[in-house]
């Protein structure tokens, strides 16, 4: 996964979860699961971001800043 790609799901899935937790759209249960289903996109995405160079190769790769 590239830094880039990582960078906008992390901030498009915060701004997501300042919205759920400021402005009420949704009822008290489904806030809790947007919070557990926006919490679980940002976790699999930065697992997936851990085992990345920034570039998108795979970590075992040595990376090589162009």
């Amino acid at each position: 996964m590239k830094f880039s790609v990582n960078v906008a799901i992390q901030m498009l899935a915060l701004v997501a979860q300042g919205l759920n937790a400021t402005i009420d759209l949704l009822p008290g249960r489904g806030k809790f699961w947007a919070m557990v289903g926006l919490s679980a996109v940002q976790g699999v995405t930065a697992v997936l971001a851990h085992f990345a160079n920034p570039d998108g190769t795979p970590a075992e790769t040595p990376y090589v800043k162009q």
